[in-house]
This record gives structure tokens, sequence and C-alpha cells, in this order.
């Protein structure tokens, strides 16, 4: 990408000094800008999952654990027969002190953590709006990050999201991950509807 714009940006200045040859430099450096531009954002795709019947979400273990008390450990969204969505949810809670009595549960210096299911309920008109309208712009990346050829990264938590079966995550290293725009925007979503309630 980088390569290519500073070839454009070559052409550009040598059609300035041969006002014979400007405009077949100018067309050849629009073209090297549109293939770089293509190139820049192959593999981001943005996909419409407002007509999803069910959606889950879920934190897994990455390089260790770490959580994140404001927002749910797990959450899933259903579609009722008339067209309303029930939400259910469960929080990490600390369920004994000692992080070594912990099988099945997430262990941290404060103690075991295990998930705490939260009463589930329908959602408000406004709340099913807000769903459909973050849902329907899901834009993601079909690769991993170029950073993952050179790094080793392995993150001590990966969150993932899966429509009627079709998972994302927010796994760098990973294909099918979540523009880091989008991550924000579904985080934001489950804080709202967590606190919904």
């Amino acid at each position: 990408m980088k390569k290519l714009s500073v070839l454009a940006g070559a052409l550009i200045r040598f059609a300035r000094r041969k006002p014979v040859l400007s405009l077949g430099c100018v067309a050849l450096a629009i073209a090297l800008v549109l293939v770089a531009t293509m190139l820049f954002s192959a593999g981001k795709v943005t996909r419409d999952f407002s007509a999803f019947e069910t959606y889950e979400f879920k934190q897994t273990h990455g390089l260790g654990f770490c959580s994140d008390p404001d927002r749910p450990h797990s959450a899933k969204i259903t579609r009722n027969a008339d067209g309303t969505m029930a939400f259910s949810h469960a929080l990490l809670a600390l369920a004994g002190t000692d992080p070594e009595q912990c099988d099945g549960g997430v262990a941290t210096d404060d103690g075991c953590l295990r998930p705490n299911d939260q009463p589930p309920r329908q959602l408000s008109p406004q709340e099913a709006d807000q769903v459909t309208a973050v849902f329907a712009q899901t834009t993601y990346h079909r690769r991993p990050d170029p950073l993952c050829r050179e790094y080793g990264i392995d993150p001590c938590m990966i969150e993932r999201h899966v429509w009627d079966g079709k998972e994302l995550s927010d796994f760098l290293c990973g294909s099918d991950r979540l523009t880091g725009e989008h991550d924000t925007r579904m985080r934001d979503l489950l804080i709202d509807l967590k606190s919904g309630g």
C-alpha cells in the first residue's frame, strides 16, 4: 500500500514536469491509488445480521484470563415468534476465596469466579431497535491482522459472537474478526442491555 502510494505520488510529480505525458501519468497514478485502496480494504466485510434468530456471546480464555465486571461473561438474544426479543446473560461472581479450588471457574488473585445467571427478560422496543441497528452493519475482517506475521499475540481473553451459527471474534490473529470499531459497538450494546434490566 505504502509503495504504491509513493509510486503514484512520483508519477504525479513527473507529470507536472512533462506536460505532454501528464494525462497518461495522472491516469496511471489514479489507477495505482485505486488498486492500493482495494488491496488495503480487501478482506473487510460488512454483513447484515439483523434478521437473526439466535445470537450468542461468550468470553473465552486466552493466555490466562482477564475479566471485565462491567460486561456480561455470556449473553444470548433470541427472537420470539411475534418478533420481540428475549435477553439472558451471566456475570462472573466471586464463588470462593481459594483460586486453587476453582475447577470449571476462573481463577483470579481474589479467588474463584463463576458465571452467575441473571434473570432473563424481554427487550423493550427501543432496545430491540438498538440491537437491530448494531447487527445490521456488522463489519469484520476475513484475515488475521498483518502484525500477527511478525509478533506472537496471545490475549488473556477472546470474545466470541455467534449469529445463527456464524461466528466472529475479537481475536486479532484470527480470521473472521470484528473490526475495532464494531467490536466497541458490540461491547457498548451488551453493557447497555445488561444495565437495562
